[in-house]
């Protein structure tokens, strides 16, 4: 698994990549400390399963790199890791698109966990701040008019719930492999980029 760490506290940085080797030997931690260097690695064709990034960072932003990335289609999920704890802050995260919330205060298992939620496809956000990440509807819409089927819609009620893939697949009996195109099927009829921002984007639209 490749992951990478955008920070520019080295400190910090070094002690999260400690952290995020406890996953096992299969995890390769690269690290940059700035939204140009990060860039740098991803136009290099380098791929990452994961992403975890400050937002306060030299030069652009975490916000502005998460816009790019979006840009530039690239799926890999991502973590916010910020010393900032505000519910705005958090509500403005989950807007970007990013599927966790890490705050610098977290001891190392909190943040284990945060991890292993998303890497299982589930949205992971601090509980104090949970009630506040809402999405109201501006209208409503049936799923077939945006092109998502019986089955489809199915799985974005899970998705909301945050089951993960393995979840959904045994709730349907169906493979898991089935759920995955599906999801992807959403992702594009709702023209998203990531499982959480597809939930986002239907209940927006009314769907859910």
């Amino acid at each position: 698994m490749n992951i990478l760490i955008l920070d520019d506290h080295p400190l910090f940085a070094e002690a999260m990549r400690q952290v995020l080797l406890r996953l096992g030997n299969h995890v390769f931690v690269q690290m940059a400390d700035s939204v140009g260097r990060a860039l740098a690695f991803i136009d290099s064709g380098k791929s990452y399963d994961l992403i975890l990034l400050d937002l306060k960072l030299p030069g652009l932003d975490g916000f502005a790199f998460m816009r790019v990335l979006h840009e530039r289609l690239v799926t890999a999920p991502l973590i916010v890791v910020s010393a900032s704890e505000d519910r705005a802050k958090v509500q403005q995260v989950v807007a970007a698109g990013a599927m966790g919330y890490i705050p610098k205060s977290s001891d190392a298992k909190s943040m284990l966990n945060v991890i292993h939620q998303v890497m299982a496809g589930k949205p992971c956000f601090p509980a104090t701040q949970a009630e506040t990440i809402h999405f109201p509807a501006r209208a409503t819409a049936a799923p077939a008019s945006v092109g998502i089927s019986h089955r489809q819609f199915d799985i974005l009620q899970l998705m909301e719930k945050g089951l993960s893939n393995k979840e959904m697949a045994d709730t349907l009996e169906i493979a898991e492999s089935t759920v995955k195109i599906h999801v992807s099927k959403l992702i594009a009829a709702l023209a998203v980029h990531n499982r959480l921002a597809c939930v986002m984007e239907a209940q927006r639209l009314g769907i859910l």
